[in-house]
């Protein structure tokens, strides 16, 4: 049984590690907003609604490419966090060289098969691009967003060796200053009049320059005993980190369904102008779980040490803070939107991103519902706890695919929207409030003050 005294330290040093980061989120994530919220009409004013509705749709597009690192990164995260509650840095070292060289062999994979199969892919058709000049940049576009994302792959993984830590201070520093590069080369593309693919190039590789820098800080200057030297791979540790990885796959693909097909089916059977006044309101909600953003990657490995130690009660106290914080804010956020959100994207992204008062209000709904399940999910993600949510998830992305498919053909948008909404009740609310509540209660453990958790 862990002494009174010692459980209260460590639970003030996980509470200065959150709000560290939160502290730092809040200079990286809220740089990032800002960026967001000015780019947004920059944009919007100088693609048009197709050019626009295009570029959130590649971008919609590469992201699906990010659940082929098969979990590891996740699953990396928990690994870090365990190594971090044993203060063992050779398991920790040994098991980011693992990840890294897997990620790196995945990463050259893709790039492989992607130059093979690319002359045969048809992105115009596939994104139903009307416009001729639109048309030629497409493909190119593609190629820039596929490129960026093959370097993302390794480079993503210093966050999470942070996180495992609790260091995300230092990696939110490093996002604020990808993020206001970002700012400046969207700036500089427009004045120069560039084409959509360096815009998307731009964008989205001042992250992964970004997260490249503070790889390379990791590994030379802050933690230089986690260089990831191929001597370190340990092929045991494969197993896994496959093993855990292919849950966490499963989520991501089915997450991936939920939260990115709707542009592919709105762009490929309405068109891509039909994407702007869909993505533009989902990115103004998304603002209203900005403090939940701050609090959750820091939140993760946090529960994951303290779980690992056996820390059940600091466990349920930080979640039940998190949720009164989480209905707080949307109850805030929420009424703003339903009173006046679409004279604020009026004003903020112009006439061809309002969207209509139904779609408003679907999204305040559904953004309530990934409020309150990403705060379940954290949990249970830092506790293994994800088989169950991972089958609960592809039954949920077949549903909503297949319902957005049908819908969008008749109610437009708003279907696809209502398609997303109905899945998630269904499949992913219930099975995830009964496993989070069978968490709290400890089944899981041996006993509240065991230091190893049961995994399923």
């Amino acid at each position: 049984m862990v002494p009174p005294q010692q459980m209260s330290q460590e639970s003030r040093k996980r509470y200065r590690g959150i709000a560290s980061a939160a502290v730092t989120a809040l200079f990286g994530k809220g740089t990032s907003l800002l960026v967001s919220a000015t780019t947004v009409p920059l944009t919007v004013r100088y693609l048009g609604a197709e050019g626009y509705g295009l570029w959130i749709t590649i971008s919609s597009a590469a992201t699906m490419f990010f659940v082929l690192d098969i979990g590891i990164a996740s699953t990396l995260t928990n690994l870090i966090s365990e190594a971090y509650a044993a203060d063992d840095k050779e398991r920790a070292a040994t098991y980011f060289a693992t990840a890294f060289w897997m990620i790196l062999g995945i990463a050259a994979l893709l790039g492989l098969a992607g130059w093979m199969l690319w002359p045969s892919i048809h992105w115009i058709s596939l994104f139903h691009v009307r416009d001729p000049a639109l048309g030629r940049d497409t493909s190119r576009a593609m190629a820039a967003a596929f490129i960026v994302f093959l370097l993302a792959l390794p480079t993503g993984l210093a966050q999470r060796v942070l996180g495992g830590y609790q260091e995300l201070h230092a990696s939110n520093l490093f996002a604020a200053a990808g993020s206001l590069l970002s700012l400046l080369l969207v700036i500089a593309v427009i004045r120069f009049h560039g084409s959509l693919p360096y815009l998307v190039a731009g964008f989205a590789g001042s992250t992964v320059a970004a997260n490249g820098a503070c790889l390379l800080w990791i590994c030379f200057f802050h933690k230089p005993w986690m260089k990831p030297w191929p001597q370190r791979i340990d092929f045991g540790c494969v197993g896994r980190i496959l093993g855990s990885g292919s849950q966490f796959f499963a989520i991501q693909l089915a997450g991936l369904v939920i939260f990115s097909s709707d542009n592919l089916v709105i762009s490929h059977y309405l068109g891509p102008a039909s994407v702007t006044p869909y993505s533009v309101t989902w990115r103004l909600v998304s603002y209203i779980a900005a403090v939940q953003t701050l609090v959750i990657p820091s939140l993760w490995p946090a529960y994951a040490e303290a779980y690992a130690k056996g820390h059940l009660p600091w466990i349920r106290l930080a979640y039940r803070r998190v949720r009164w914080i989480s209905t707080a804010v949307l109850a805030i956020g929420c009424s703003v939107m339903l009173i006046g959100g679409r004279q604020i994207i009026r004003l903020w992204a112009g006439p061809a991103a309002v969207p209509g008062l139904l779609l408003v209000q679907l999204m305040c709904l559904w953004i309530v519902i990934c409020v309150f399940t990403t705060n379940q999910s954290t949990l249970m993600g830092a506790t293994f706890r994800v088989k169950r949510q991972a089958i609960s998830s592809v039954l949920s992305a077949i549903v909503n695919l297949a319902l957005s498919i049908v819908w969008v053909k008749s109610i437009g948008p708003t279907g696809v929207l209502l398609a997303t909404i109905i899945s998630y009740i269904v499949f992913i609310v219930c099975v995830q409030s009964w496993e989070v509540r069978r968490i709290l209660r400890g089944d899981f453990l041996a006993g509240e003050g065991s230091r190893s958790p049961a995994r399923g």
